[in-house]
């Protein structure tokens, strides 16, 4: 099984601005970067290290998976690097969901998050209203739930004065 470790930080652009996660040399290249600029610092809540786990057999895949037994594969390095990168994600979620914790603590050493390649993820389904606001969000209209209401809200009600 290979292994490997990565130091995340969990930081934002400005102080309205959302939480991201990036590599530690990438944060400190946003730092120095912002230094030499004289503009605002980039603000760090957390940061940590991580171990991350691959595996180079499909035991070592099934292992990882939570499974005991193995299968029939036609194609193992197709196997593995599919499953691999499922079990980066996986990893790199639970290394955010640390980060990003309200009762964060800082540790020695790294932090182990390969359990989070078997653990059981329940996929939340976002509302349309939901759907809409990240999208929104995303194409870099920061708004609010409530502006975007609002704003919905006094489009509806010329047409409601007209239909009455």
């Amino acid at each position: 099984m290979r292994a490997d470790t990565a130091t995340k930080v969990a930081y934002r652009e400005s102080p309205d601005g959302d939480w991201r996660i990036t590599s530690e040399t990438a944060f400190n290249d946003k730092v120095t970067k912002a230094t030499a600029e004289k503009t605002a610092l980039p603000e760090q809540r957390s940061s940590g290290t991580f171990g991350y786990k691959y595996a180079e057999t499909v035991d070592e895949a099934v292992e990882l998976s939570g499974g005991r037994g193995v299968g029939e594969y036609e194609d193992v390095e197709v196997f593995l690097a599919v499953f691999n990168y499922g079990a980066g994600l996986r990893q790199h979620g639970a290394a955010k969901d640390i980060l990003l914790s309200d009762n964060f603590e800082a540790w020695e050493g790294v932090k182990d998050v390969s359990f989070a390649i078997a653990e059981k993820v329940e996929r939340s389904k976002m509302s349309v209203e939901e759907k809409t606001f990240s999208l929104l969000k995303k194409a870099g209209y920061n708004i609010t739930p409530d502006q975007l209401r609002a704003a919905l809200a006094s489009i509806q009600q010329p047409e409601q004065a007209a239909s009455a």
